[in-house]
């Protein structure tokens, strides 16, 4: 398969209002989130997340260069005059999921269905290079998210602590009918299965 000949057929993404979101580059969406990372994302408060040492740091690149070989996505968000305002960057978790590792978009543009129509074209896209599986982790207080999830037709996969984020709440869209069935018998009530 051509990842690349099934990413053309999907995106650039046009949405309404003149937004639209493309493929980019990890350096795009790297420089985008070095300059945009903390309007996104602010202050956390007294509880600061782990962060390495730069020589733990160093020690870690060839470890990163091993983790360069997976299947990556990078894309940017933009406005209606072609200027970066949001970013997603995911790689494969495992050989049947993928995960978002992280999306975000500038606060003035929050709320627009950006992030809605996003996920509305990825899911299928990922469904069709043959992932079976998209998961994502998420803060429990970050109720737009969650909720946004939930109606996309994710579910509850688990929980997570780490000094790295703190509290996380994993999310995972199981795309084939048989595998989300299979789910639902084993951790819920079959009359909850919907979409």
């Amino acid at each position: 398969m051509n990842i690349q000949s099934v990413r053309r057929k999907c995106f650039p993404l046009k949405i309404k209002g003149g937004y639209s979101i493309r493929v980019a580059t990890k350096k795009e969406v790297m420089d985008l989130i070095a300059k945009s990372y903390d309007k996104v994302f602010p202050d956390r408060g007294d509880t600061p997340c782990f962060r390495m040492t730069p020589e733990r740091r160093k020690k870690a690149q060839e470890f990163w260069k091993r983790y360069d070989v997976l299947h990556h996505e990078w894309f940017l968000f933009l406005d209606p005059k072609g200027k970066p305002i949001g970013w997603h960057m995911g790689e494969a978790e495992d050989y049947q999921t993928f995960y978002m590792r992280n999306t975000g978009i500038l606060p003035e543009y929050q709320g627009k269905g950006l992030y809605g129509a996003f996920l509305k074209a990825f899911v299928p896209y990922l469904g069709s290079l043959g992932y079976e599986r998209i998961s994502s982790q998420h803060k429990p207080t970050n109720k737009p998210i969650l909720i946004l999830k939930l109606k996309q037709g994710f579910v509850i996969g688990g929980f997570e602590m780490t000094e790295n984020w703190g509290a996380l709440v994993k999310m995972v869209k199981i795309i084939p009918q048989d595998r989300r069935e299979s789910f639902y018998r084993l951790f819920g009530d079959m009359v909850h299965l919907s979409d």
